[in-house]
């Protein structure tokens, strides 16, 4: 798995109606804001899972590419973290306004 990049959830901009935005703090897209929209999973013929995610950007440099496979992987990690260190821990709900992400 790669380096997960630190991040925070951005409650101040949450609308309540869909998840949580999440700015990224470090690594090659510092500062980028974005929110996960439908997620789908689908197990292949191998066994393996398959993760399929609608992603949209808040808040980036002008001319951001989302589309890159480094963005994509690294949104899928922290997906994949937050899904570690909140569900399948059987954690109580994160506390959106503090809670930061530290590798």
């Amino acid at each position: 798995m790669a380096k997960v990049p630190e991040y925070k959830f951005k409650e101040e901009i949450y609308n309540g109606k869909d998840t949580c935005p999440i700015e990224i703090l470090d690594g090659n897209f510092k500062g980028i804001v974005y929110k996960y929209g439908k997620i789908s999973l689908k197990e292949t013929d191998d066994g393996e899972m398959e993760v399929n995610m609608d992603i949209e950007v808040l808040d980036a440099p002008e001319g951001f590419d989302q589309q890159t496979v480094d963005f994509t992987q690294t949104v899928g990690e922290i997906f994949a973290n937050i899904v570690e260190q909140n569900v399948i821990a059987d954690k109580e709900p994160v506390d959106l306004e503090d809670d930061v992400h530290q590798d």
